[in-house]
């Protein structure tokens, strides 16, 4: 038995087709789902790679702040006889974060672009980039130390400078993939992360399905102002942003579809297990600013989720009931009749009632930003300031009820486990709870139940 887990990087759900957008950006993902399952209320954990990526692989939200010490999807297949790999830049978390435990890691690294920008890169930039690297390891065996640093290049004046950073592109994946499954001969997971949906939008399609072409400088440009200047950003800028965006998702689906088809040619097209969704969304002036890294609003959180496999052909065609990505690894684990470990806070995916989605948003910033979504509202948390929408009447989330309906607000704030404001929250802290009002939300949360 075979399972292939595919992210798309900063893939909103409302910018596909198969969730109601105007355009048809995806196409290949009617074949994804064909015979699978479709969810249509999943969110991410956190509105950023170095939360989201971590809580996928753990099925821990605050996984990201001691991921070497959480059991993972690879490393328990392993322990089963599974291969493991991964294919695909290693962005948004790092060698001093953790390991996920994968057999095999192809990491494709950047492109042309990348080096191209290289020199338009803040010194700010380079410095944080070559520290992390030389000594990111140690300082993160060193917490203190290592949040003082963070702290310190945080609050650091920027001068309003900004990385151009390039990626691999969908048609290296896919041929770097199709080359390592046509070596297989046993069962794998492979874990496959495609970076169209991240920033600098169109830098390698040459002939994109929803623009003209636009040179490298002008992207460099647009990808810079958005970036440091999003009240500036104009109507014409705004729509280009999007265009080129929505442009490079029909481009990874043209790729996509290259990897079916090798898959089906290989003879495993029927019995491989297909999970694909992305690790958060993407923002264009919704809520003021572009790209990801701000608070957690739908447009972060809401993410495509799919799932194609032997096991639930009987399940039906789409499940409106929330769901998280943290219900990602019990559910491959399950494919392979692998043990779900204890510490796991998600649940199969296709078991059940609708989740209370909890969403943490501050992985290297002070403060924290902490989003919970259940019962009809979203209740956002900054030290600064409350915020409560009332998701039938405002699914966009613009007009704050906090003020109005404050008891809601207290019932959010209480049912939120503490160490969810506290950015040094450990695996300790979350698997044994020392404060007991903290276990009991947990247990009313369901994070504490223990997984059979």
């Amino acid at each position: 038995m075979n399972t292939i887990l595919i992210t798309v990087d900063a893939l909103r759900a409302d910018h596909l087709g198969q969730y109601g957008y105007d355009r048809d950006t995806m196409p290949v993902l009617d074949r994804l789902s064909d015979g699978g399952t479709r969810f249509e209320n999943a969110f991410a954990n956190g509105p950023y790679t170095r939360i989201s990526i971590p809580s996928i692989h753990t099925s821990v939200r605050l996984a990201h702040s001691d991921l070497d010490s959480f059991p993972t999807i690879s490393g328990r297949l392993n322990a089963s006889g599974i291969d493991t790999a991964c294919i695909g830049t290693r962005t948004g978390f790092k060698s001093a974060e953790g390991d996920l435990h994968f057999d095999t890691y192809v990491t494709l690294g950047r492109d042309d672009y990348h080096d191209e920008s290289q020199e338009q890169q803040s010194v700010l930039s380079k410095l944080e980039e070559r520290v992390t690297t030389a000594a990111g390891a140690a300082l993160k065996s060193t917490p203190r130390l290592y949040n003082a640093a963070q702290r310190a290049y945080d609050l650091a004046p920027t001068g309003g400078s900004f990385s151009y950073k390039g990626y691999t592109s969908a048609a290296e994946v896919t041929d770097t993939t199709l080359e390592w499954l046509s070596e297989q001969d046993g069962d794998f997971f492979l874990w496959l992360h495609y970076m169209e949906g991240h920033r600098p939008y169109g830098v390698h399609d040459t002939d994109p399905e929803y623009t003209d072409p636009v040179d490298n400088d002008r992207i460099r440009e647009l990808m810079k102002k958005a970036g440091t200047e999003p009240e500036n950003v104009t109507a014409d800028e705004r729509k280009l942003l999007v265009d080129l965006y929505d442009s490079d998702l029909r481009y990874c689906s043209q790729h996509l579809d290259r990897l079916v088809d090798g898959l089906e040619e290989l003879g495993i097209w029927d019995t491989t297990n297909l999970v694909f969704t992305s690790d958060h969304g993407e923002e264009f002036g919704e809520h003021g600013y572009y790209f990801h890294r701000n608070l957690p609003y739908d447009e972060l959180l809401h993410v495509p989720l799919l799932v194609r496999s032997p096991a639930t052909a009987d399940q039906p065609e789409t499940i409106a009931e929330q769901r998280e990505l943290i219900d990602i690894a019990p559910t491959i684990l399950d494919f392979h009749d692998a043990t779900v470990p204890d510490v796991f806070e998600g649940q199969n995916l296709f078991t059940g009632d609708s989740r209370n989605v909890i969403s943490s948003g501050s992985q290297s910033h002070p403060t924290p930003a902490i989003s919970a979504r259940w019962d009809g509202y979203k209740y956002l948390y900054t030290p600064d300031q409350e915020y409560l929408f009332d998701l039938g009447a405002d699914p966009g989330q613009t007009d704050n009820l906090a003020s109005e309906l404050p008891d809601i607000c207290d019932d959010y704030r209480s049912q939120i486990p503490e160490m969810y404001f506290d950015e040094r929250a450990t695996k300790e802290q979350l698997r044994d709870p020392e404060d007991e009002a903290d276990r009991e939300r947990l247990e009313a949360l369901g994070y504490l139940e223990t997984k059979s």
